[in-house]
């Protein structure tokens, strides 16, 4: 069973690092292409009618993470009736989501005309990108996260990541061929839209061959649900304040340009995160079998690995973001992208996240959410107002700045609460590794950007060779952190 857990692991990190390599190197090409061949207005449209359609995303309740919480006790115990019941509870919620966004679609596609001051398409045009961009969304809530939350629950991510490397890579294809025969946008959007809908069809037959579930007359109860409301909304208002404001205070143009950096950095978060597939189902099957040690010794060797992975990968990103963007946008005029402090406050906001995520699985894996929810409502207030507040003095970045408050207060609440709660560890300790490492990744960043500013790159080979320079460098003294807290807590 031990070997069998190992081999789950092992395959889920895998997969998802090489889904994460693939959907970044496609994730890039992809905004670039855009740009180059409409603008960055268009572009911005895109991004920004994207960012709206996600809102309905409130009407999920966090239904997810309780779900989860849901299932991992009945998974570890072989209870397939109570898995039913809980798989029949999600999907029954996300049809009523699936309802609720098709009618904003449609108000949506009537209204953002003005909403975002567009001038350069008519009604129609939009109404009808609206609702192409939000087809693969309706796929979603229709069965593909009622299907996709209990593979994700029984430690099977990488069937996942297969599914979603291939949809990525099958979409990037189709975009360049589209952009070179000449195709309007919104076609390049039906396209990527349809490509997108067939990964919950994947899901629902994986799930039906795989689970055989039997039909029960049990029917679930969501505990947390309200709470899980509330945390879901905290959390959404966090992801999507910077977008929104910039929308509506700012202009589209410097939308594209948030999206440009936002894309580099959460391909690095989401790379980093990879390192972490199966986390917190693994927290989850032993903390329903209350096997504290275990637990404590499975938190200590992927936080050791979280640590080490996040202070090679965003030293490389800070350091190497700006020479990339001015690469990646050298033939767009109509927007400034060189952004080096935003940038900077960006990875490092980043990097936060990735380093508390440890810490912030536990809480889920466990069901806490009701215990944690003034870990998610903080961020999203402390975001908001501070995002609101700075906006007016510099745009980018202002709201970069609330974000990195909000994600330092989260990631303190979540250790603190993880470290006296569940771990049995000491909270202080926990906090002052945080800030080590932070300010370690701070000085290594503004110490590689003064050394490269020494250097003169003009194309992608010599950017690459800069960051296999970088990554080399950074790696060696990485790996030994990560061999010396290895075995500390082997020690400990």
């Amino acid at each position: 069973m031990k070997q069998l857990t190992l081999n789950l692991e092992k395959r889920n990190i895998l997969t998802t690092l090489a889904n994460q390599l693939i959907t970044t190197a496609c994730g890039i090409l992809i905004p670039r292409i855009l740009i180059t061949a409409y603008g960055s207005g268009p572009y911005g449209i895109t991004v920004s009618i994207t960012q709206f359609l996600s809102y309905i995303s409130l009407l999920e309740s966090g239904i997810g993470g309780v779900a989860r919480g849901k299932l991992y006790g009945p998974l570890a115990r072989g209870e397939k009736a109570e898995v039913r019941a809980v798989y029949e509870a999600v999907k029954r919620f996300f049809r009523f989501v699936a309802a609720a966004f098709l009618v904003y679609s449609l108000a949506l596609g009537l209204f953002y005309r003005d909403l975002a001051h567009v001038e350069d398409y008519s009604r129609g045009y939009i109404f009808c990108l609206v609702l192409i961009i939000g087809l693969s969304t309706m796929a979603k809530y229709m069965g593909g996260l009622a299907n996709l939350t209990l593979i994700v629950a029984d430690q099977r991510q990488y069937v996942v990541k297969l599914i979603t490397a291939a949809a990525a890579v099958v979409n990037t294809a189709m975009i360049v061929l589209l952009v070179r025969w000449g195709k309007d946008l919104i076609w390049v959007k039906l396209v990527s839209s349809m490509i997108f809908v067939l990964p919950p069809v994947c899901y629902a037959l994986y799930v039906r061959w795989r689970y055989r579930l039997p039909k029960s007359s049990k029917r679930a109860v969501l505990e947390q649900k309200w709470t899980g409301i509330g945390q879901h909304l905290a959390y959404f208002l966090h992801t999507n304040t910077d977008v929104v404001l910039l929308t509506v205070f700012a202009d589209v143009k410097l939308v594209a340009v948030y999206a440009v950096y936002s894309l580099v950095v959460n391909s690095i978060r989401a790379i980093t995160e990879s390192f972490s597939g199966g986390m917190e189902a693994r927290f989850g099957e032993l903390i329903a079998k209350n096997e504290t040690q275990r637990l404590r010794a499975a938190f200590r060797r992927y936080q050791s690995l979280i640590c080490a992975v996040t202070l090679v990968l965003f030293c490389c990103a800070g350091i190497l973001i700006v020479p990339f963007v001015k690469l990646y946008t050298r033939q767009v005029t109509d927007a400034d992208y060189v952004r080096p402090a935003f940038a900077l406050v960006l990875v490092l906001a980043e990097a936060v996240n990735c380093l508390a995520l440890p810490c912030a699985s536990l809480p889920v894996a466990a069901a806490r959410l009701r215990q944690t929810r003034w870990g998610a409502y903080g961020e999203a207030i402390l975001n908001v107002a501070l995002s609101c507040l700075l906006i007016r003095w510099d745009p980018l970045l202002g709201v970069a700045l609330g974000t990195f408050a909000a994600t330092v207060f989260r990631a303190l609440y979540y250790i603190r609460y993880s470290a006296k709660t569940l771990l049995g560890l000491s909270a202080v300790r926990l906090t002052a590794e945080l800030f080590a490492e932070l300010a370690l990744l701070a000085g290594g960043i503004v110490a590689g950007r003064a050394i490269l500013a020494y250097v003169t790159i003009t194309n992608y080979l010599q950017w690459a060779l800069c960051g296999a320079g970088c990554f080399v460098l950074l790696s060696l003294p990485a790996a030994a952190i990560l061999l010396s807290l290895r075995k500390r807590h082997a020690t400990a």
